[in-house]
């Protein structure tokens, strides 16, 4: 229970932390200021606030370790960068990390980490995953964790689920068990209260499910001895969501369907609505063309470029950080209506004129960047505008 495992700051002088468990740091496990050259390895870090937290540090290595069970994973603070976070598992975090400049490594050629909010499949069983862990940038995240966790349960308050709000509330729907457990080694446990939102206090008998409308909750609790020995008071935050965003897409006229897919040209408008939101706060849509940078959609679009073609992505965010999975579509962008040429046969021979012939060509006109324009301007689809992290 102290503020941190381990603390390093401003040094480049290479050093290991290596075997060691470290479990409910009240702000870091293992905390980095201003340092290069370390080396993290087979390290578990459990239940604690923050299990790495990085504030400009460069060239550092984690590695073959665990964190689970924590609030943020790890975290990647100021002018932290080129720091290879590679091979380990992280297993039931709140969010497992923060890259917010995308200046750090996640996965190199041997593969990436054990995420276990990851829903991708793996269809070649190489143990890599078909698809990317967008929220960290993993491009070959694994299947299966790499290092094992020998689990120790909480004391105090647990919860089944593992999201973490971007205000550090813990997450939550009306079907979510939140438990209290306490102990006491002297007179022993007599009872453990409760309150929800300032409410009356009331004898804990079994889990409990937050009910009402979508938003801020507080539970605060305390045990008691079996001589009336009260501990203090703790109160633990949660965002209650019942309502998981859902995104539809409408695309426009002129548009054309066949068994390859959806036609369209620069002059089709693209429109992404909510189907399903929180009624907290604010949901976000994000999308791209092509892989290129996020942006937030703030109206209908087209798309400008080449013909042929063209990937749009797309998802929403609640603003408790509940965010939908990643819709892949295929559209077909053409714009280049066919080109007849004419070519009359060979002239009269020997005076004797011949029939003519035709012969038809169709030519398409040169490649051009593709591009997407919402209704304020266009924008070059590989520009770089970043999704705040999930």
């Amino acid at each position: 229970n102290a503020d941190y495992g381990i603390y390093i700051d401003h040094t480049s002088a290479y050093f290991i932390i290596k075997d060691c468990v470290i479990g409910r740091a009240r702000l870091a496990g293992i905390y980095l200021n201003s340092v290069r050259n370390g080396r993290i390895e087979g390290v578990q870090i459990s239940l604690s606030d923050t299990a790495v937290y990085l504030l400009n540090s460069h060239e550092n290595y984690l590695t073959e370790s665990v964190i689970a069970d924590c609030r943020y994973g790890v975290v990647a603070a100021g002018d932290s960068r080129g720091n290879y976070i590679v091979g380990n598992s992280f297993i039931g975090n709140g969010l497992n990390g923060r890259d917010p400049g995308e200046w750090n490594f996640w996965y190199d050629e041997s593969g990436g980490n054990y995420w276990s909010d990851y829903t991708g499949s793996d269809s070649d069983g190489d143990g890599i995953g078909d698809e990317p862990y967008h929220p960290l940038s993993d491009a070959y995240p694994l299947i299966s964790p790499p290092v094992e966790w020998t689990d120790v349960s909480a004391a105090g308050y647990t919860y089944a689920g593992n999201t973490v709000a971007p205000d550090g509330s813990l997450v939550v729907n009306s079907q979510t068990a939140i438990t209290l457990t306490a102990a006491d080694p002297g007179s022993g446990l007599s009872e453990i209260r409760y309150s929800i939102d300032g409410g009356d206090f009331a004898v804990y008998t079994g889990p409990i499910h937050l009910t009402g409308n979508d938003g801020p909750h507080r539970i605060t609790y305390y045990a008691v001895d079996k001589l009336g020995n009260e501990e203090p008071r703790e109160t633990v935050s949660f965002i209650l969501d019942n309502h998981p965003p859902q995104t539809a897409i409408a695309i426009g006229e002129p548009k054309y369907e066949d068994s390859r897919g959806t036609w369209v040209t620069s002059k089709t408008r693209i429109t992404l609505s909510l189907v399903q939101s929180s009624t907290y706060g604010r949901t976000i849509t994000y999308f791209r063309i092509d892989g290129g940078g996020w942006r937030p959609y703030v109206g209908p679009f087209c798309i400008y470029g080449s013909d042929g073609p063209h990937r749009l992505s797309y998802y929403s965010q609640n603003a408790s950080g509940i965010v939908e999975p990643v819709t892949d579509v295929t559209i077909f962008k053409d714009d280049s209506p066919p080109v007849t040429r004419g070519a009359h046969a060979a002239g009269p021979i020997d005076g004797v004129k011949t029939p003519g012939s035709v012969k038809v060509e169709v030519t398409q006109p040169p490649e051009e960047p593709a591009t997407v324009e919402t209704e304020s301007e266009p924008v070059q689809t590989g520009s770089e505008t970043e999704a705040p992290a999930s």
